[in-house]
């Protein structure tokens, strides 16, 4: 059975201080491929005039099948985990299918056509104007989803965010000792899941990217990953 959670309620907290960094990358090395593995065609690639500061990540995806990378390193999660990582999302008001995505997944994950069996955590925002034909006047989306893999999921969805356009913003996913997920947006806690990550799920990777267009532009910097 498929069982989907779906909550509407935003609060707000302020983000403790990490005791541990287990990884960071702001792309300032000039590649990805000794911190990353590349999927998609075209593939990702660094974008040097743009982010906080400059060079920056761009995911680079075709508007149907998304590309990005998820890391080599593999992540335990039975102490907790944090993952953060600045990202902006600009598109045209018509347009649509611009994406960015930071995501939690296990170590089995290859692409973004295989996210809905091996995604446990994601944040993801993207824009829907008058070319997504099903649903033209969504705006800005901001869409958060955690799972266990088996079927049953949590998501929150939020349309018209438009404030998170056109600027960089943080997008924080922490895991806690319980295997609960919390999703926080530069500081502030947007919503906690009720759904509890199984514990066979011993280690994770970290994935960016998603799809682009002519449209608009998706970018992400700064991704560190912690131990509350």
């Amino acid at each position: 059975m498929f069982t989907v959670f779906l909550c509407v309620l935003t609060t707000v907290h302020i983000v403790g201080s990490a005791s541990e960094v287990l990884f960071s990358d702001d792309f300032s090395s000039g590649e990805l491929e000794s911190n990353w593995i590349l999927y998609g065609d075209p593939q990702p690639r660094i974008l040097d005039s743009l982010g906080v500061t400059p060079p920056c990540f761009n995911n680079n995806g075709d508007s149907m099948f998304g590309s990005g990378v998820f890391s080599r390193e593999v992540f335990k999660i039975g102490e907790g985990l944090r993952v953060e990582c600045d990202m902006y999302l600009e598109c045209a008001e018509r347009g649509t299918w611009v994406t960015a995505t930071l995501a939690i997944v296990t170590p089995d994950f290859r692409d973004e056509r295989t996210q809905r069996d091996f995604s446990i955590a994601r944040m993801e925002i993207f824009y829907s104007g008058e070319l997504d034909w099903g649903t033209p006047h969504r705006q800005c989306v901001l869409q958060l989803a955690s799972g266990d893999c088996e079927g049953v999921n949590f998501r929150y969805e939020q349309y018209h965010q438009n404030q998170l356009l056109n600027n960089w913003h943080t997008y924080c996913i922490e895991i806690n000792e319980d295997r609960l997920v919390t999703f926080f947006i530069n500081d502030s806690l947007i919503v906690s899941s009720p759904v509890m990550i199984p514990d066979t799920v011993e280690t994770v990777r970290i994935q960016l990217g998603n799809r682009s267009s002519d449209w608009g532009i998706a970018l992400h910097d700064n991704l560190v990953v912690y131990r509350p």
